[in-house]
């Protein structure tokens, strides 16, 4: 009876969201039966909303070794798994599931979803329709449908179907955010903000429309405008695609830079573009730090930024800003030490932009640990460059080393 009463009010918390609340709650239960699956499986579920997923995912673990046939410990092990960026095994563990029991339509919205996270657009859909099929006003069901017309081109079914999620449940954040990054993926960022200002209003704590809030913001734009849509294309390619890109405008150049050497009045029309290429290079590792800057003077942008998204802002604001101090010393005093700096902290800022982008710890550490590497390797260099042949040794390490981490970080965050 104890235990009983103990888990309802522990399920009433969870509803209201107040994770640590009920934790307690379900900690005592714990306390009398420490075998207690289902509680076992709410604690698992309060450690994951707050973001503590590895956790999460050995407290069901030891759920599922109780009652290794219930279909609902394999959802949260999935979903838990899929919150941890394993969606190979999160795939794995929601077929089970769905094995154990193929009437449950957010079984369905979640086997869509890591779907959509596999850029498996067609598959996300057939999943979602089976959802669907199932319950016809699955929300989680609706807004992957959504999500995988758009991504297929079929913008009309797309909102569509993201109109029937509003009709059934306006007040629902998370729809209202998927409207607002549908927006945004066709250019509307004026209507994209407003949805994702509702987002926000119904759910202050909602990180999808607070990361489409900042997109919308730095839209206002042009030059971030068409950085957007670059993003979006790029990003809708699976890491194959992603990669031939790359690969294509990297040799592409190299190309070019070969036929420039060789014939002196084509070189004319194609150091332009070699010169244009490297600008966009760098553009794309640097406006998004630099667009993050001007956020911080609205009021929405503050509050949707990151604490990892303002350091890199400050970090690449002074590299650059360095690197302009520099390059006026160098005009006015014609000395080469002063250019010299100006390469160091124009090339430290591709690392310092970047470094905190990949979503799992262990990747953002290694680059961490590389940028603070670099950062020390060039300023060694540059103060040891008169006095010995070390300290050229070093600048070359140093430049070759931020070519690497380039090739380095999209092996990271492409997937």
């Amino acid at each position: 009876m104890i235990t009983s009463n103990l888990l309802e009010r522990a399920t009433q918390l969870i509803n209201l969201r107040r994770f640590t609340d009920a934790e307690v709650q379900l900690r005592d239960v714990l306390s009398f039966e420490p075998n207690n699956a289902l509680a076992i499986s709410l604690l698992a579920l309060c450690k994951s909303e707050i973001g503590q997923h590895a956790e999460a995912i050995q407290l069901i673990r030891q759920a599922i070794s109780q009652e290794p046939d219930n279909s609902y410990f394999l959802y949260l092990h999935s979903l838990f798994l899929f919150r941890n960026e394993n969606l190979k095994e999160a795939e794995k563990f929601i077929s089970n599931a769905i094995a154990y029991d193929p009437n449950n339509a957010d079984y369905f919205g979640l086997i869509a979803t890591i779907k959509i996270e596999q850029k498996e657009w067609n598959a996300a859909l057939l999943y979602a329709n089976q959802g669907l099929s199932v319950d016809s006003e699955n929300l989680t069901c609706l807004n992957v449908r959504s999500t995988a017309l758009l991504k297929l081109d079929r913008k009309e079914e797309s909102f569509e179907t993201i109109r029937e999620a509003l009709s059934y449940n306006p007040e629902n954040d998370h729809t209202h955010a998927n409207v607002g990054w549908g927006l945004l993926e066709r250019g509307d960022h004026v209507k994209a903000l407003e949805s994702f200002k509702e987002a926000l209003r119904l759910n202050p704590e909602n990180e999808y429309a607070k990361s489409g809030m900042m997109e919308a913001l730095k839209a206002r734009y042009l030059v971030y405008r068409i950085f957007l849509k670059y993003a979006f294309w790029v990003g809708n390619m699976k890491a194959k695609g992603q990669w031939i890109i790359i690969l294509g405008l990297y040799f592409g150049v190299k190309i070019l830079r070969m036929v420039a050497d060789a014939n002196e009045n084509l070189a004319v029309f194609i150091k332009p573009v070699i010169y244009l290429y490297f600008a966009f290079a760098l553009s794309t590792w640097l406006i998004d730090p630099l667009s993050n800057l001007f956020l911080r003077l609205n009021m929405y942008g503050r509050y949707a930024l990151k604490r990892e998204q303002i350091k890199s802002s400050n970090y690449v604001g002074i590299a650059l800003a360095m690197a302009l101090f520099t390059i006026t010393l160098y005009f006015i005093y014609d000395f080469e030490f002063y250019f010299l700096l100006t390469i160091y902290f124009t090339a430290i800022s591709i690392p310092l932009a970047s470094m905190f982008n990949p979503k799992q710890p262990g990747k953002r550490k290694i680059l961490v640990a590389y940028t603070i590497a670099l950062l020390l390797v060039g300023a060694l260099s540059i103060l040891m460059m008169g006095s010995s042949e070390t300290g050229l040794t070093l600048w070359y390490v140093f430049i070759f080393g931020i070519v690497a981490y380039q090739w380095i970080a999209n092996a990271l965050v492409i997937r």
